[in-house]
């Protein structure tokens, strides 16, 4: 593979997804095996000769360190996630066959727009060894290979609070050496759930946030529309993930005062939809797009602004229909309270249409009022928006009901409401009932 920056692709054509448990137990068994037999030994030679009683200072001499509290909801998520709990280099076989449970967001009852999980869902056998291409990068570590605190702290510090959500929060930093932007963003280790994942022949337990923004930022920092990811390291009772942070830049909830211009609207909308489609390409489900994770980025190199894509904390892997929604819950799709399950494409295409709508209208509470699922109300809401028709009909087939007649995110790139190519828009229309 072509390396361009210390930011590697993860290829998923090596993902294992056919791999049977006993497949996985005997390449572990094969790989662990005589080490295995010799720690052993080793501790029972150890059990049988000592007298004293075992130190405080923890596993292998590492001072433990004392637990924050945390919410109830905290520690019910930790409960119910059965995926590895701590990094760690190599993990033992229950860890590596369990692919544990999505995480469950913290809820409250009057903050309609916050991350909300209706359900706790088994996550299905995606990828339990990940094989990542060795580095050609002599000097520098993969991306995915935790840092050290100390190496964090000789070559990161962090400056002011950018923001925070219902996963974490982020500060603006910068790299020590050549002052380059970044963003750190601090997650309780009880929220964070971790992925299997082998890295140059070695096995690592890696946050999933980080694999799969690697998956789809590209080779190169700055390469796409996705955020890169430079590192992460675990400290005390945080996971910290550091991220390049475009400057110049603010996101598309501050950036939409009032309605827009429906040519800049439409310009951001195929700079998403080509990011959606990339990021579907590389195997991932973001799930959570909204004004508030895009950015839009002022670059003198470009005539029009550049759409930026952050926030990958309720994304997941593709896979054929989910029955747990992870992500906001005004934003979900409506067939997921219909039918109690949803798929990545129509949920996205649905989650653009909600953001290409209010950057076009005039209403500031089009998706808080629990009036997002009734067709009346968006049909009426998109018939009054001062734009042109072509632009309606697009709308109207992002908000089809029915999943199976929704525009696909393909059919959206070639559209000529927002695709560079000239021609005659078609859009799906739905079956007669």
């Amino acid at each position: 593979m072509k390396e361009k920056g210390i930011v590697n692709k993860v290829p998923l054509l090596n993902i294992l997804t056919n791999c049977s448990p006993l497949a996985i137990e005997l390449w572990y068994k094969a790989e662990m095996g005589v080490s295995s037999n010799k720690r052993k030994h080793e501790e029972s030679s150890k059990s049988e000769n000592s007298t004293s009683p075992s130190t405080s200072a923890g596993d292998h001499g590492r001072v433990v360190s004392k637990k924050r509290k945390v919410s109830s909801e905290c520690r019910r998520t930790a409960a119910h996630r059965t995926v590895c709990s701590e990094p760690s280099t190599r993990v033992g076989l229950n860890e590596v066959l369990n692919l544990g449970r999505k995480r469950k967001a913290q809820s409250h009852p009057e903050a309609l727009r916050k991350r909300q999980k209706t359900e706790s869902v088994t996550v299905p056998l995606v990828s339990p060894f990940p094989e990542l291409q060795p580095s050609t990068i002599s000097k520098t570590k993969h991306v995915l290979v935790p840092i050290s605190r100390e190496e964090y702290q000789k070559k990161y510090i962090e400056v002011d609070q950018l923001g925070e959500g219902g996963f974490g929060t982020v500060y603006s930093g910068y790299r020590r050496d050549d002052l380059f932007p970044v963003a750190v963003k601090h997650i309780d280790k009880a929220l964070v759930k971790y992925q299997p994942v082998v890295i140059n022949g070695e096995l690592h337990c890696v946050p999933l946030e980080m694999i799969l923004m690697a998956m789809t930022a590209g080779d190169s920092v700055g390469e796409n529309a996705v955020i890169s990811p430079l590192a992460w390291t675990s400290i005390d009772d945080e996971v910290l993930l550091i991220m390049e942070r475009p400057e110049d830049c603010m996101d598309l909830l501050e950036y939409d005062e009032g309605q827009i211009d429906e040519g800049l609207a439409k310009e951001f909308m195929r700079q998403l939809v080509e990011a959606a489609i990339q990021i579907h390409m590389a195997g991932v489900f973001h799930r959570d797009f909204k004004l508030e994770n895009i950015l839009i980025q002022d670059d003198e190199a470009r005539l029009i602004p550049r759409v930026r894509v952050i926030d990958f904390g309720c994304g997941c892997f593709v896979t054929p229909g989910y029955r747990g929604y992870v992500g906001t819950s005004c934003y979900e799709p409506p067939e997921f309270n219909h039918r109690g399950t949803y798929e990545a494409g129509p949920t996205t295409v649905w989650q653009l249409g909600c953001i290409l709508l209010q950057l076009l209208s005039e209403k500031t509470d089009l998706f808080t009022t629990g009036m997002q699922h009734c067709e009346n109300f968006l049909t009426q809401t998109i018939m009054e928006l001062k734009v042109s028709e072509d632009c309606k009909k697009f709308l109207m087939s992002c908000f089809l009901f029915n999943p199976d007649q929704r525009i696909t995110l393909e059919q959206m790139s070639l559209v000529g409401v927002i695709s560079i190519r000239c021609g005659t828009p078609s859009y799906p229309t739905p079956s007669p009932s």
